[in-house]
């Protein structure tokens, strides 16, 4: 008895000794690599995907612009970077005075920063060289009144085309009159009916305008906000 005892005891201590082995032999197994194409198609996946995140954000959410030119100074000066909401644009209102990102008729995709100064029912015309834009607001009473802003300065009038003048024009629901800000320096919806058509610009539809300016954030020393 004392012997079979003996023999179980060596068993059972043969059975412990063996379990370190059996676990260390299944966790040495290596994990199966990777194939080159398998690789190559979760980085081009990822790349998709980024890619796609990218236009979203571009098309729905915001987008970063590079001023190039003099034509809004002193508001936005040439090369400042700016973050531009897409947003509000879509899906709201554009208002008389903001500044937006835009494109013209018959100029493909070129993309100009403008400020809005007429809206829908809004009205324009040239005297003497002049453009002017008719609207109406509230003063600091409250009291509804009618503004007659000259958008040119007064010096264009010296060399003024008598058959470039218009009479009054009153935009339509989905039009727009943008300027910019350095008025002797930019071509914007001012250049309409003139002698010369080729450059035409006029009013702009909502769908010229991409995005609304909402501050430099390049270079550092000239963050601020745009109104």
């Amino acid at each position: 008895m004392e012997t079979n005892e003996l023999k179980n005891a060596q068993a059972s201590e043969n059975a412990l000794n063996d379990i370190p082995n059996t676990i260390e032999s299944n966790s040495a197994d290596p994990k199966k690599k990777k194939s080159f194409w398998q690789e190559l198609r979760e980085w081009i996946f990822s790349l998709i995907a980024a890619l796609a995140i990218v236009l979203v954000l571009q098309n729905f959410a915001f987008t970063l612009i590079r001023v190039d030119g003099a034509s809004m100074n002193p508001t936005l000066v040439d090369c400042e970077r700016l973050f531009v909401t897409v947003y509000d644009v879509k899906f709201g209102d554009v208002e008389r005075g903001d500044v937006v990102i835009c494109h013209y008729p018959n100029r493909g995709r070129t993309f100009f920063v403008k400020r809005v100064v007429a809206v829908p029912g809004d009205t324009v015309y040239r005297y003497m060289g002049v453009t002017h834009v008719v609207y109406e607001t509230t003063d600091e009473n409250g009291q509804t009144i009618t503004v007659d802003e000259p958008l040119d300065n007064q010096y264009v009038s010296i060399f003024y085309n008598l058959n470039n003048d218009y009479e009054a024009y009153t935009l339509g629901a989905d039009e727009y009159f943008v300027v910019g800000d350095n008025r002797g320096n930019s071509h914007d919806s001012r250049d309409w009916n003139d002698s010369d058509p080729s450059r035409d610009v006029g009013p702009i539809t909502k769908d010229m305008i991409t995005g609304h300016v909402r501050c430099v954030f390049w270079p550092l020393n000239e963050i601020r906000p745009i109104d």
